[in-house]
Parts: C-alpha cells; sequence; structure tokens
C-alpha cells in the first residue's frame, strides 16, 4: 500500500495517538494530520459505548469509567503532557528553569497536585456531561481536545530539537488547521451537537492559542507537553459545555 495512502495515515494516526496498534510511523502520522478529528471521534464512540453499557449504575461509577477510558484511551500521554508543562508553568515562577523541569523523568509534587485537580475537575465534568442526557458527549470534548492541540501546533513555536510537536507542525498550516475545525463541526453537527457545533471548535481554537502563547513565554518554543496541556483543558471545557449547551 502507498505509504501517502489516506487510510494508511489515519491508522497511523490511531496508533499513534490512542492505544489501539498500527504499523504506521510518525512521520505518516504527521503527514496525515489533517484528519485527527477522526481520531477524536474514535476516542469518544468507544467511551460513550462503555458509558452507555453501564447505564443502570450510579452516575459517578460511569464517571469514573469515562475519565479511565480517557486516560487509558491515549496511553496517559496527554495527561502526562499536562502534569509535565503545569509543573514548568509553576516552577518558572519560582526562578527555577522550566525547560529542566519538562526533560525531568520524575514527577514533582507541583506535577502530582496539578494532575489532581486534573482528575477531579475531569470527574466532575463527565458528572455534569452525563446529567445532560448528551450520550455522545465524550464524543465532542475528544473532539475538542484535537482541535486544541491543533491550534497550539499551529500558533505555537517550533522545538529546537527534533521532539514529537516538531515533527508534526513541520506538517501544519493555517489551511490545515482551518480544515480540521471544520471537519470537527461537521462531525459534532452530525452527531447532534446543536450549538456545540460551533461552541467546542472556537472554545478548542482559543485553549490551544492561549496554551501556544503561554508555552512560547515560558520555554521558547511549544512542545509536547504543551500540547498535552491544551489537550486536557479542551476536553474539561468541552464536557462543561455539553452539560450546559
Amino acid at each position: 500500500m502507498a505509504r501517502n495512502d489516506p487510510l494508511r495515515g489515519i491508522a497511523a494516526l490511531l496508533g499513534f495517538l490512542t492505544i489501539i496498534p498500527s504499523r504506521g510511523s510518525q512521520q505518516e502520522a504527521a503527514r496525515h494530520f489533517y484528519a485527527v478529528p477522526v481520531v477524536g471521534f474514535v476516542r469518544g464512540v468507544i467511551t460513550s459505548i462503555s458509558v452507555l453499557a453501564l447505564a443502570w449504575f450510579p452516575p459517578y461509577v460511569a464517571a469514573a469509567l469515562a475519565l479511565a477510558l480517557h486516560y487509558v484511551g491515549q496511553g496517559f500521554m496527554h495527561a502526562d503532557g499536562f502534569s509535565d508543562f503545569s509543573e514548568a508553568l509553576i516552577a518558572s515562577r519560582s526562578g527555577t528553569d522550566p525547560r529542566a523541569v519538562v526533560h525531568d523523568t520524575h514527577r514533582g509534587s507541583f506535577a502530582i497536585a496539578a494532575f489532581s485537580v486534573l482528575s477531579i475537575v475531569l470527574f466532575a465534568s463527565s458528572l455534569y456531561a452525563l446529567s445532560s442526557r448528551f450520550v455522545l458527549a465524550f464524543v465532542a470534548a475528544e473532539i475538542g481536545e484535537v482541535i486544541a492541540i491543533a491550534a497550539a501546533l499551529q500558533f505555537g513555536g517550533r522545538e529546537p530539537y527534533d521532539g514529537m510537536a516538531s515533527a508534526f507542525k513541520e506538517h501544519m498550516s493555517g489551511g490545515a488547521l482551518g480544515f480540521i475545525a471544520l471537519l470537527s463541526a461537521v462531525l459534532i453537527f452530525l452527531l447532534g451537537g446543536g450549538m456545540l457545533t460551533i461552541l467546542v471548535p472556537v472554545a478548542s481554537l482559543v485553549v490551544g492559542g492561549l496554551t501556544a502563547k503561554a508555552a512560547d513565554r515560558t520555554l521558547g518554543f511549544t512542545n509536547g507537553d504543551a500540547l498535552g496541556f491544551a489537550g486536557e483543558i479542551a476536553f474539561a471545557a468541552a464536557l462543561l459545555m455539553v452539560a450546559h449547551a
């Protein structure tokens, strides 16, 4: 099969951004990053089906399962990035070199605290989303997450080393970001998202842009940790919007 085949590229994206096995390479995933809303859709569908299967359980059980599947489905990659970048943001205010923090393989107290707060917020957001009875709430939220990641890639500075973010940024452009936002809006609309069709993409673009600005100011560039941070914030925001839309 040709290496520039879109289906192979989407499979590579799924393999890179989820725990679904794939033979595709990172370069193939980066070249087809414009199709990343499909990844959000797949992750969200898996979570939604699992939550529906537990419909007779108390809401907090379903919310806990949704949160666990969110983390496991991404291989904890974005959650790890959120923790690292959160620690870098906090550490930079105390005079610590934020670049050293994001390259440290050990988790400090700031990272643990930030991840704990994120988990609480996501659990509460999941409960709110479930109470809204919007069965595909987690699909919209996962799509919002990948929009924010794409926006941070587009607006952020490139890493000065050969990191994950730099490989994907090479294939990002304003046109690609516009296509990602449009495809995401179409998917949410077809799922019966109503106002979320506009709210989720716009909010996620804002989150990604603000994260890129913060990363460039703190680190001098936007790396994979900042992308994970943007994604997790957008995910929580989308769930809250589902509950109140």
